[in-house]
């Protein structure tokens, strides 16, 4: 130990600079420097500044549930949503739409804001209309998907303001007699047995419910007038998840 000691304090003299019986001048040598190592630094996002052009429908019901689409430019992944002053479900699909889902709110016109994760905002200044369930026109053929994953077709026939038949996957139609009215944007039916369905309108084009039959065993269901107006994922808001 003694003599690993002493060659240690001579390995550290001979390399010190400067030092009495080293070669040389005895000027120092030119010091090396340390190898350059920077702290990360999160950056902050991208500001870029978002556009809103225009969302369809561009109404929906005051007891919430409906959906929408809005379209602009410089969408970000985490972009916030709101209507009004209420923050609302969104989901960027891509740079140029977004993907919402309304909460219930009182009747009027509200703007609807856009903020990217970056801070700055685009609006469209009374773009929407939240009016009572009552007040859309349920009358159509429903094309309607239902399941966990809303991945089974359902059918359903409303006409004179009145459900006149629906079926689901594989199940037999199931005629509604007398046919049962739509009141306030409502309604409800149940059949033999446990066979049952229920809905409310959500927008001009929207109406969502749950249905009971074979093949669609207590199933919440999303339904459009027309398969041309379907834009968005089968996806609801966060009462069906």
């Amino acid at each position: 130990m003694k003599m690993r000691s002493t060659r240690f304090a001579f390995v550290l003299l001979a390399l010190s600079p400067g030092l009495t019986g080293c070669s040389g001048s005895g000027s120092a040598p030119t010091p090396v420097a340390a190898p350059s190592v920077l702290p990360s630094v999160s950056q902050p996002p991208t500001r870029l500044q978002p556009t809103v052009i225009a969302i369809s429908p561009n109404e929906g019901s005051t007891a919430g549930e409906a959906w929408g689409t809005i379209t602009g430019g410089q969408f970000q992944s985490g972009a916030v949503v709101r209507l009004g002053n209420d923050g609302v479900q969104a989901f960027v699909h891509n740079d140029t739409t977004i993907w919402v889902w309304t909460k219930s709110h009182p009747a009027g016109t509200v703007d609807v804001v856009v903020t990217n994760p970056g801070g700055l905002s685009g609006q469209l200044a009374g773009a929407y209309r939240f009016e009572p369930p009552g007040s859309f026109d349920p009358n159509a053929d429903w094309v309607a998907y239902a399941g966990d994953d809303y991945g089974t077709d359902m059918r359903m026939v409303i006409s004179n303001n009145a459900l006149v038949s629906f079926a689901c996957g594989a199940s037999e139609v199931v005629t509604v007699w007398p046919p049962v009215p739509v009141r306030n944007g409502e309604f409800s039916f149940r059949g033999d047995g446990t066979v049952t369905i229920s809905g409310h309108m959500v927008s001009p084009i929207g109406a969502v419910g749950t249905i009971n039959v074979p093949g669609c065993i207590g199933a919440d269901w999303w339904a459009v007038k027309d398969r041309s107006q379907i834009f968005m994922p089968a996806v609801r808001s966060d009462r069906a998840r």
